[in-house]
């Protein structure tokens, strides 16, 4: 394969890691956000103040784990996605039909030559004997 055609691959690659990658971090974010949003603030050692999850946020752990599953199937779908169209553009420039139907076409005409002058050959031998047996009987 040249390398245009592996660039182009790479970057189909890169692309729908990229895509996959941003609408799972988005996701994570929208879970961590509603989590947040649903959080109790409660002061530590009198002046901080430190956000405790509650059950309210549960919907948005399940929304950060959505994303964290998008972003990695993201990821498995673009590797086999690209590779098997890298695959198939190799397979491609390999295994060129027409040339593979033209080689198959000559043998099998050169067998069926070789096969006609055999026939035409067995013809004639049964033609002698023949006639030998002929001339024998008169």
């Amino acid at each position: 394969m040249d390398s245009k055609r592996s660039f182009v691959h790479a970057g189909k690659y890169f692309v729908f890691t990229t895509l996959f990658g941003l609408l799972g971090v988005g996701l994570v974010a929208a879970g961590i956000g509603y989590g947040a949003v649903n959080a109790t603030t409660t002061t530590i050692a009198g002046s901080v103040a430190v956000p405790i999850p509650t059950t309210a946020g549960l919907p948005g752990l399940a929304l950060a784990v959505v994303g964290v599953a998008v972003w990695r199937f993201g990821k498995a779908w673009a590797l086999y996605h690209t590779l098997t169209n890298a695959h198939v553009d190799a397979l491609g420039d390999a295994f060129d039909t027409q040339r593979v139907k033209s080689e198959v076409v000559s043998v099998v005409d050169d067998r069926l030559s070789d096969m006609q002058q055999d026939v035409q050959s067995v013809n004639r031998e049964v033609r002698d004997l023949k006639k030998q047996d002929d001339g024998d009987g008169f």
